[in-house]
């Protein structure tokens, strides 16, 4: 079976073709200028024709309702749309709703848990920053959500008297420029609180990073971590095949 996976974030449409249980190369583009149902002719209207769609969504029904229209103008597909549930792939919610988990969130304990049988800490660095906690038998403790690196600059900027400055790479934990301060004052604050998170388990977890910022997250890091930029599609790709 041809399968198509689509992840659609707060910014990026992500996805992989999954056919005989492999997964093509992940692919990923930015939605919001174009809008959902542009890109998807432009990236799928030549490729060869799934058997089925499946959709981890985070960005609201209106984006979901788009995506789903151009499928089933294009392949008369209705597509899988996947939730958070109380239990799945031996991952126990711990919310009391369990469908207000956030979907990238649920698909990537799911993943972490299945291919690491240990204590973890996953932390999802994209337009927010997730952190979800998840003991040796699966079952989720809880997470907390901020701003990602990106919103919290903007946010600095949109609510002070700052003067409009440019991005900036630093990494160095005190800055000599107001750019560069921001800069290490929202990747430290991020890093810090992963760290916070991780040393209160016993044991202390594997912490796993995704997303777009995972890599400069983990340059100021103490705890070790790995980087797994497919965490989340691996998840849905299971899902999808169970």
């Amino acid at each position: 079976m041809r399968i198509l996976l689509v992840d659609v974030g707060n910014t990026n449409l992500k996805w992989v073709w999954l056919q005989s249980g492999e997964m093509s190369s992940l692919e990923r583009v930015s939605y919001r200028t174009d809008g959902v149902a542009a890109l998807a002719y432009r990236c799928w209207s030549h490729a060869e024709e799934p058997e089925k769609v499946v959709v981890a969504n985070v960005a609201g029904q209106q984006v979901e309702d788009e995506l789903q229209q151009w499928i089933t103008s294009e392949w008369n597909i209705e597509m899988e749309v996947v939730m958070a549930s109380t239990q799945q792939w031996g991952v126990k919610n711990a919310y009391a709703c369990p469908e207000q988990l956030g979907v990238d969130r649920w698909l990537a304990l799911i993943a972490a848990h299945n291919n690491n049988r240990c204590p973890v800490c996953v932390v999802d660095c994209g337009t927010a920053i997730t952190i979800d906690t998840l003991t040796e038998d699966g079952q989720h403790q809880g997470g907390l959500i901020l701003p990602g690196l990106a919103m919290m600059r903007q946010v600095m900027l949109d609510r002070t008297q700052i003067s409009r400055i440019g991005a900036s790479e630093n990494t160095h934990l005190l800055a000599q420029d107001t750019a560069g301060a921001i800069a290490a004052g929202s990747l430290h604050a991020a890093a810090a609180l992963v760290e916070r998170v991780a040393l209160q388990m016993r044991p202390l977890p594997k912490i796993i990073l995704t997303g777009g910022d995972a890599p400069r997250l983990k340059t100021v890091m103490k705890l070790e971590a790995e980087i797994d930029p497919e965490l989340v599609m691996r998840g849905l790709a299971q899902v999808a095949q169970g």
